[in-house]
């Protein structure tokens, strides 16, 4: 089997060169000529016309981008009609994918143009910079075997000129421009096949909303993903009862007195029909370049529902002296207010990832504490923290009494602890829970280097110690605001 991929040109050219006899099999099998690669180097637009003539009837996969001579890294890239010549199609050519990079003359050209061969399309992706007001054109309406959608760039006023009755995957990320969401709502509801919808934004692209009243159902959808500024208002216009797996990011909150959490957070849970929340992950922090906070609440049937939100861009955007709102402290109370405001009585596994912000003196330990300690006492069936990141102070937390019956913690060394510290701190918490008749049954320590010793006080107090080593490594905070 020869597989050829982007640059797979060159290669399979060379090969018919081989012998006699491979060049008969690669010229004539025509699965070796359907991955179509307008504008690539060393894909020449009369060596396109050859591999549609040599694919035959097989399901053509074509992507047209801009020429490599024409492309500017430090530009978005366009392209207008007269640098590419797009071939006729011969009556019976069908095509499987198609993405193009490119301007909005040259995309709906393309559509218009190849409308016949797109009767078994199934993944569109169109990808473009281009800002200026689209050409009045007609909608096109694809066939019955479009299942997937997706638009980069300046992408949603393409969403007038497609309809889909079919689709069950949208992905939009879309950059900078205000866009309206009215005119998504119109296209969500002549696509009421869809299972997934992702849809990302620039944390300067912001939605013009339509009436409050006004809602969107999307009965099939199951995946929900929402990463843009005004995320949480833009899921509180939709309806979806099927949905198992949420997430929403906002670049900043809708309304700042609101709070960081404000009601549609809770009215998307509500609608959703969550059940019971069995496991809670909050992280706090403040990173190179912003501070974030995240909440993530998953269920015994694996759906998953997360909100995120910057709080503040400590650079370009520094809040003023005399604004408390998005101190360390004030964050943290929303975050856990929230928190008790969700039934948690069914909670087994509980992560915190939680880092004071250096930039302010806010963050008491005393309090942090005690917040956790409300949160906790609100889980009577709490069987496993996890603390990926914390402030040293959090493990005499689960010292107190009246702590819900955990028999697992699992601990990882946060890089401005010692090691010395970290076995000092959880001994003393393993000590004193033994001493209580609450032992712990297994304590879990997770090393960043492998030198890390064994603490050997720590096993003369719980049942199990467990020690692995584990890179630092944040899930959550892989975010897509840059």
């Amino acid at each position: 089997m020869i597989v050829t991929y982007l640059s797979g040109y060159e290669t399979l050219l060379n090969l018919t060169h081989v012998c006699t006899h491979w060049r008969h099999v690669i010229t004539t099998c025509p699965t070796f000529w359907t991955d179509i690669r307008i504008g690539v180097k060393g894909m020449i637009d009369s060596l396109a016309n050859l591999s549609f003539e040599r694919a035959d009837g097989c399901l053509l996969d074509v992507q047209i981008s801009p020429p490599a001579e024409k492309l500017d890294v430090r530009k978005r890239r366009s392209l207008t009609p007269r640098h590419h010549t797009i071939p006729t199609l011969s009556p019976g050519r069908r095509i499987r994918t198609l993405c193009i990079e490119s301007g909005w003359v040259l995309i709906l050209e393309v559509l218009d143009r190849w409308a016949d061969a797109l009767s078994s399309l199934q993944l569109l992706d169109i990808a473009t910079g281009d800002s200026s007001s689209l050409p009045s054109r007609p909608t096109i309406f694809f066939g019955d075997a479009l299942t997937e959608l997706r638009l980069h760039g300046i992408a949603v006023p393409g969403l007038d000129h497609i309809r889909a009755p079919n689709l069950t995957a949208l992905r939009l990320w879309d950059d900078y421009q205000p866009c309206s969401a009215t005119k998504l709502f119109d296209f969500l509801e002549a696509a009421p096949a869809l299972e997934e919808v992702s849809i990302k934004g620039n944390c300067l692209t912001a939605y013009e909303f339509p009436p409050p009243n006004r809602t969107v159902t999307l009965p099939h959808v199951r995946s929900l993903m929402l990463m843009l500024r005004h995320a949480r208002r833009l899921a509180s216009h939709l309806v979806c009862p099927s949905l198992t797996d949420t997430r929403l990011a906002d670049a900043f909150p809708v309304d700042p007195a609101a709070g960081i959490f404000p009601p549609p957070f809770h009215q998307l849970l509500g609608r959703c029909s969550v059940e019971i929340i069995d496991r809670v992950t909050v992280g706090i922090s403040e990173q190179e370049e912003h501070k974030e906070c995240f909440l993530q609440l998953r269920t015994p049937s694996d759906a998953m529902f997360t909100t995120a939100c910057i709080t503040q861009f400590v650079i370009d955007d520094p809040v003023p002296d005399d604004d408390p709102l998005w101190t360390f402290s004030a964050v943290f109370d929303q975050t856990l207010s929230t928190l008790l405001t969700l039934p948690l009585a069914n909670v087994v596994t509980f992560t915190i990832d939680i880092v004071p912000f250096p930039s302010d003196d806010t963050a008491d330990p005393t309090d942090i504490v005690t917040r956790f300690a409300e949160v906790f006492k609100k889980c009577p069936t709490l069987h496993e923290v996890v603390l990926e990141d914390y402030p040293l102070d959090c493990l005499s937390v689960f010292s107190r009494d009246g702590m819900p019956p955990i028999q697992v913690l699992i601990i990882k060394h946060p890089e401005y602890l010692s090691w010395e510290e970290l076995a000092e701190r959880v001994t003393e918490v393993a000590q004193i829970r033994h001493s209580r008749g609450a032992p712990l049954e297994r304590i879990e320590v997770v090393a960043t280097t492998e030198e890390s010793p064994r603490i050997e006080r720590l096993e003369s107090w719980v049942q199990q110690v467990r020690y692995r080593v584990e890179p630092p490594q944040k899930y959550w905070r892989q975010c897509p605001w840059s």
